[in-house]
């Protein structure tokens, strides 16, 4: 049961995610950056889910995937002792790899059964307003206000390898998936720490 404690609890955090987050942006010394958060703000980035039900599909996930991405990040980066990764270009790519979502997902309805009867219920639903691509999305979003690395660009462009179509093939993503990863090491970095925060840290 959801009680006004819980939800309290649940703003509190949210204020909490959005703290750590800015502090971080106003780490990064790249012309731009303030008007980017400026967008942030402006935008429904602290308040998005950060899908419509796979993983933190609530107000507030976005950021909080964001957040748990940039956490991931520099533990593995630091790990494989990577130390040619700045620490704007990790704040850069885990905190922008998903700006596709922003402005992204719309309150709709569902008709679902429960106990065996039917009910409408409030979902989130796809309202892609520059479907361009989802990493795509979001490198041409973050170079509206900032100017990109090479290794950003590829590591944002790749962070769903995944489910990246003819990813296990040759064509159309296999080649230039494989040389990103081999010219830059922040490619499989960022793919997997995104990767272990929706499947391990945000799983149900």
């Amino acid at each position: 049961m959801i009680t006004s404690q819980t939800l309290q609890e649940t703003v509190m955090n949210r204020e909490q995610i959005k703290n750590e987050i800015q502090k971080l942006w106003d780490t990064v010394e790249r012309m731009g950056v303030s008007d980017l958060y400026a967008f942030l703000e402006d935008s429904d980035f602290f308040e998005a889910p950060c899908s419509t039900e796979y993983h933190l599909c609530y107000p507030g996930g976005l950021a909080e995937h964001s957040l748990n991405v940039f956490n991931l990040l520099k533990e593995k980066t630091q790990r494989y002792n990577c130390g040619g990764v700045s620490n704007d270009t990790m704040i850069i790519c885990a905190l922008g790899h998903d700006l596709c979502k922003v402005n992204f997902y719309a309150k709709g309805t569902k008709n679902v059964k429960e106990d065996g009867r039917w009910i409408t219920k409030e979902v989130y639903k796809v309202n892609d307003q520059f479907p361009i691509g989802h990493g795509e999305k979001s490198v041409s979003i973050l170079q509206d206000y900032i100017s990109l690395t090479e290794e950003e660009k590829l590591a944002i462009r790749w962070h769903m390898v995944s489910f990246d179509p003819g990813i296990h093939f040759n064509y159309p993503s296999g080649f230039p998936f494989r040389t990103a990863t081999n010219k830059y090491p922040l490619v499989t970095l960022l793919f997997t720490a995104d990767y272990e925060a929706s499947q391990i840290i945000e799983a149900k």
